[in-house]
């Protein structure tokens, strides 16, 4: 575990000393269980070096890095652990069942006051995530066991590497976790419409001029016109998929369907609102999916003789005709 004592928990929150750390334990547990280490991976084991007292010798010119981006990650742990662990902590379990805790000194809380510290342990969690994603991709120079990671190198490659590019298209809100939540249906995106659209081979040709530092000014002035559609499109289908918008960051790990960490959706959002952004946002990125074919059918020396696919060429009248078309 990454919390060792009641001090480490008293530098995020003012807990009375009287906090049973054991009885806390099993929800700290449960936050690294279910956020911590899908969010992490492997760093989650060279980060939780640094609560021993000794440094691996691999590590210790990275000790600075590594203690700040622990700082958060408690942050994140100790607020998630009251969130999740809320009614239990807050309810007195025996043999005779369950009871609310209260004595003739301290009262519980009003409902509206219970909703909002519920709300405020969640954000404060979830957002503390997002802080933890921020950190490492600023630092990422000295976190290499991410840098390894099938999710950090999956990105280099893809047509939006990175949140900075995603975010700039479609707001979300400032959340990684979102960003990284939309790498399924950002593939599924790619491998359906664009493929289809630009062909395998101009497909390579851009994949592997965007590992280059200057990649090829064709390449280049093509990406935008990929990036849009991909972006309204991969939105669309989370949100239909998970019947909820993207302000809830709890999406990373909750929602529906096979691609998802959860089976399960906690707070949907107003199916209604819902659905009218999933029309909006496929409208949109069909709108640009045009845009493209428009663009390659206009360079199309440039792309290897693109031409643009034709649409209805087995349509006609088949009054008066020998043969009949359908």
């Amino acid at each position: 575990m990454l919390i060792k004592s009641l001090e480490d928990i008293k530098e995020i929150l003012p807990v009375s000393d009287a906090v049973d750390l054991g009885r806390l334990r099993p929800h700290l547990e449960t936050a690294e269980q279910t956020y911590l280490k899908p969010l992490l991976g492997e760093l989650y084991n060279s980060l939780e070096s640094f609560t021993c007292e000794t440094i691996p010798d691999n590590l210790q010119e990275h000790e600075t890095q590594y203690r700040e981006l622990l700082k958060l990650v408690h942050r994140s742990e100790v607020h998630l652990a009251y969130w999740s662990g809320y009614d239990v902590l807050n309810a007195y379990i025996s043999d005779g069942g369950f009871r609310r805790i209260e004595t003739d000194k301290v009262k519980g809380l009003f409902k509206y006051q219970e909703d909002s510290l519920k709300d405020y342990f969640k954000s404060t969690g979830f957002n503390s995530l997002d802080a933890v994603l921020e950190y490492i991709e600023s630092n990422i120079g000295h976190f290499a066991v991410f840098k390894e990671s099938e999710s950090w190198k999956f990105l280099k490659g893809e047509f939006i590497p990175d949140f900075k590019t995603f975010n700039s298209i479609y707001f979300m809100g400032g959340s990684r976790l979102i960003f990284m939540r939309l790498q399924p249906y950002v593939k599924v995106v790619e491998d359906l419409s664009i493929r289809k659209i630009i062909n395998q081979e101009n497909m390579d040709i851009i994949k592997a001029e965007m590992l280059k530092d200057e990649p090829n000014p064709k390449v280049s002035a093509i990406l935008p016109l990929i990036r849009k559609p991909v972006a309204f499109l991969a939105v669309a289908m989370l949100m239909e998929d998970s019947g909820a918008d993207l302000t809830d960051k709890g999406l990373f790990f909750e929602g529906r369907g096979l691609t998802m960490l959860s089976d399960t959706v906690k707070s949907p959002a107003e199916i209604e609102r819902v659905q009218n952004l999933v029309k909006r946002n496929k409208g949109l990125g069909e709108s640009y999916l045009l845009q493209l074919k428009q663009y390659l059918n206009e360079n199309a020396e440039a792309w290897g003789g693109y031409q643009l696919p034709r649409q209805g060429i087995h349509n006609r009248d088949n009054s008066g005709k020998r043969t009949f078309w359908v």
